[in-house]
């Protein structure tokens, strides 16, 4: 019988190197490998979790959804059901009232669409222009003069808006003449575009009448040229012709020398033609201090101007009489003692195109007017 310490050692080999190395190996394969299970495990844990989430999810949408449809279909029903009960109960009401609700309704919208095609359609600021849209309705006539009306006068506003105080008095002027000699006098319409100049000597810039300027005691509003017309022949004398807000002076047209200074209250009236000619006779008051050498009988290219000027003078002064004027083919001039009759007559001078007066007798001028014919 063999003993149990000599088999023990004869079977135990003490362990070599390479095989501590290679049972290492193995059990870090292991350990690696359980590792790899275990995240596999704990990724498949996540992905049924999140599945299990996005599925309750999911259903608490679907279940909200049908509850949102639920309360709109009630809330349609319900508005549905409550305009019927509305209509069943005012249906009298709105049979009885709906031809006016339909008129009214259709005459808004008429208006409506005329004022913005009127809007789209208005004519130019020009105050001249006399273009205005068409009226698309009967019924609307009086409302579509009114408007022309108001349009007229506001785009006339705007255009004296824009008028200095120079060119305001000039327009005042114009203003003044139409009303003077509108269809009254044949020279007039020729006058309307030619613009009042006023100075048309440049007396304060000319030095042939400086001296002239300094002896005027107030401002020249007006310096022309004029004849004078001689009673005894008929024939004129240049005289210049200056004009102030206090006087009328006659002067020298070589020398500058003042001839005849006529205060303005000494004027009763200016007389002239209906015709297309420059003649006016100024008329003094009788008993006056200028009314000594009678009255005097002008003609001037600038008739409209001095006239219109002249009566404004009487207008805007409060302590003087207006200009009477006096529209007529026929009128007394008083030259000193005598008095003498201005007739005129249409025709063609023997002399052409252009007005020529003659002394008839001693107690008449003839003056003959070209026809405008």
């Amino acid at each position: 019988m063999t003993s149990p310490l000599l088999f023990t050692h004869v079977d135990v080999v003490p362990p070599t190197v390479s095989s501590l190395w290679t049972s290492s190996v193995v059990s870090r394969r292991r350990e690696l490998r359980q590792l790899k299970e275990a995240a596999r495990n704990k990724h498949a844990v996540s992905v049924i979790w999140a599945g299990w989430q996005g599925t309750k999810a999911r259903r608490e949408l679907r279940r909200l959804k049908e509850e949102a449809r639920r309360k709109h279909a009630v809330a349609v029903i319900w508005a549905y059901w409550q305009g019927l009960k509305i209509r069943r109960e005012y249906r009298k009401f709105f049979r009885a009232n709906a031809g006016r609700k339909i008129y009214d309704f259709t005459i808004q919208r008429i208006m409506q669409k005329y004022f913005l095609g009127l809007k789209s359609t208005l004519p130019s600021m020009s105050p001249v222009d006399k273009n205005w849209p068409a009226r698309p309705y009967l019924f609307l006539g009086g409302v579509h003069s009114e408007l022309r009306r108001i349009f007229h006068l506001w785009r006339c506003k705007k255009y004296r808006s824009k008028f200095t105080e120079e060119k305001k008095a000039v327009y005042e002027e114009k203003l003044e003449a139409s009303e003077i000699f509108k269809d009254k006098k044949a020279l007039y319409p020729s006058s309307v575009s030619q613009p009042f100049k006023g100075d048309y000597l440049e007396i304060n810039k000319n030095p042939k009448y400086q001296k002239l300027s300094i002896a005027m005691e107030d401002k020249v509003l007006l310096a022309d040229v004029v004849n004078k017309i001689n009673r005894a022949n008929g024939k004129g004398t240049a005289r210049l012709f200056l004009l102030t807000k206090n006087s009328v002076v006659l002067a020298d047209q070589k020398t500058g020398q003042v001839k005849a200074s006529v205060p303005l209250p000494d004027l009763s009236s200016v007389s002239v033609s209906t015709q297309s000619d420059g003649f006016f006779a100024l008329k003094l008051k009788e008993g006056s201090a200028s009314a000594v050498k009678g009255d005097f009988l002008l003609s001037s290219e600038h008739l409209i101007e001095i006239i219109t000027k002249m009566h404004r003078m009487g207008t805007t002064a409060s302590d003087r009489e207006q200009l009477d004027i006096d529209i007529s083919d026929e009128f007394l001039v008083q030259f000193k003692h005598d008095k003498v009759c201005v007739k005129f007559i249409p025709g063609v001078p023997k002399n052409g195109n252009s007005v020529s007066c003659k002394r008839k007798n001693n107690r008449l001028l003839e003056v003959s007017v070209p026809s405008t014919a």
